[in-house]
């Protein structure tokens, strides 16, 4: 093939994806909106969707959250879409309504007077308004559809309303149930709201991103885009690759930069703080007051990180260029090497250690030129999962029926500590990556 059947090709492809790409978009939106009824027709009786037993920890008030399930499954509502095939990017908002999460809470400390008047257990019902989902995906190209990687899914919302209801002895004898309400802006600033944001925010990204990946399986065919036509297909494939190559090379960089310092600089283990906690424990209808405590603890294996797939590229403009990346922590394991529990009047005391089986974050870099001088700079980079925890714990002996509330410590640790923790030690190992390599000479080596 001559160069000018190479140009003629390329500027070909550019004119089609130009074409079909508005149509495929209205496509696509169909489809969402379809998913959505297919779901609702099924008419199934579905379990209801659940998170893990966790705690809250924070200035000495520790309050333990249980059986907690989604009130009803969310169900996303396109609003808007858009797509670019020329980037392999697609951005979309959608919404899911009012997001309702309720349980139970317990709580034995003195502390308990900063969140409720009493000392109490009971109810919890925890309700996020008029909350939408704000979505960017890379699409990459899977059999003769496209697919996705690479979400970035933002979570925005109106009011946080917490209910908190508890038996209240009354003078006339017996127990009626009151309750108090609290109201906040931002899921964070309360703290039974806290505790559960990071899981929440993954069981709904998780159910969207299954949701997207069904849309985009129905509603796109690559023949169809590029008109069955073998030398197309080709060249689109062509140009799908040149983008991730590129993309790879520079986030691999960065990431090699990043692991290096890390060891080099002995900061790929950090330190946590540690836990203190008061529970009740029953036996049949006997109930014992109990403390656990621990030195302080620690995040390790940071340097394991390293990219899940290929770096989705886009160009806002001629001398700008975006990568978002996914990225995972292999082994990731926070820890306490001393822990101490007493109740009943038995004390025990060992190690404790939690590996998660995923630790994924999301990232976003950029690279451009500001008044004709070269930047990088970092867009973002949260944990998006820290899920499948597996606990090790040594030492509890007479004491093993609390080995359920110890796990759910740790897991609210890893909520509270572990994970904004991993979150600014690698944002600033990433702005030290970005300082020191020449990625715009690299991006545009000739």
């Amino acid at each position: 093939m001559s160069e000018d059947d190479t140009i003629d090709i390329e500027q070909e492809l550019d004119n089609l994806l130009t074409e079909v790409q508005p149509n495929l978009q209205d496509v696509i939106k169909r489809s969402f909106t379809n998913v959505v009824l297919q779901q609702t027709k099924n008419g199934e009786q579905v379990k209801p969707d659940t998170l893990e037993d966790t705690s809250y920890f924070a200035k000495n008030t520790q309050v333990n959250l249980t059986r907690l399930e989604l009130v009803k499954p969310p169900t996303f509502h396109m609003q808007s879409l858009s797509l670019d095939l020329k980037s392999m990017s697609l951005s979309l908002r959608c919404s899911l309504g009012e997001v309702k999460v309720r349980g139970l809470y317990s709580a034995f400390n003195e502390n308990l007077y900063n969140l409720i008047p009493v000392m109490s257990e009971g109810h919890v019902l925890i309700s996020l308004t008029n909350m939408t989902a704000d979505v960017n995906v890379g699409l990459v190209l899977e059999d003769d559809a496209f697919s996705f990687i690479n979400p970035g899914i933002e979570f925005v919302h109106d009011e946080v309303l917490v209910k908190l209801s508890w038996p209240s002895p009354q003078k006339s004898g017996g127990y009626d149930f009151s309750t108090t309400e609290q109201l906040a802006k931002h899921i964070d600033d309360l703290p039974l709201t806290a505790a559960i944001s990071l899981p929440l925010f993954a069981l709904l990204r998780d159910k969207l991103q299954r949701h997207l990946g069904l849309v985009l399986r129905q509603a796109t065919s690559i023949s169809e885009v590029v008109s069955c036509n073998p030398s197309l297909f080709e060249a689109y494939s062509a140009m799908v690759d040149s983008l991730a190559s590129n993309g790879n090379k520079v986030v691999d960089m960065v990431l090699i930069n990043m692991r290096r310092t890390l060891l080099q600089s002995c900061r790929e283990v950090l330190e946590l703080p540690p836990l203190q906690a008061t529970f009740m424990h029953k036996i049949g209808s006997i109930s014992f007051v109990g403390k656990f405590e621990t030195e302080p603890g620690w995040v390790k294996n940071l340097a394991t990180i390293n990219r899940v797939c290929d770096v989705s590229v886009t160009r806002p403009d001629p001398v700008r260029t975006c990568f978002r990346f996914t990225l995972r922590i292999k082994d990731f394991q926070i820890g306490y090497d001393e822990y101490r529990i007493k109740a009943m009047g038995v004390s025990s005391s060992g190690r404790l250690v939690a590996t998660y089986g995923r630790a994924t974050l999301h990232a976003a870099l950029s690279v451009g030129l500001a008044r004709w001088e070269p930047y990088a700079q970092l867009d973002d980079l949260r944990v998006q999962h820290m899920d499948s925890m597996d606990v090790h714990i040594t030492g509890l002996g007479p004491l093993s029926g609390v080995v359920g509330a110890v796990t759910a410590w740790a897991r609210g640790a890893g909520i509270a500590h572990a994970a904004p923790a991993l979150a600014r030690q690698l944002q600033h190992e990433t702005h030290v990556a970005l300082a020191e390599l020449p990625l715009w000479d690299m991006l545009h080596a000739k």
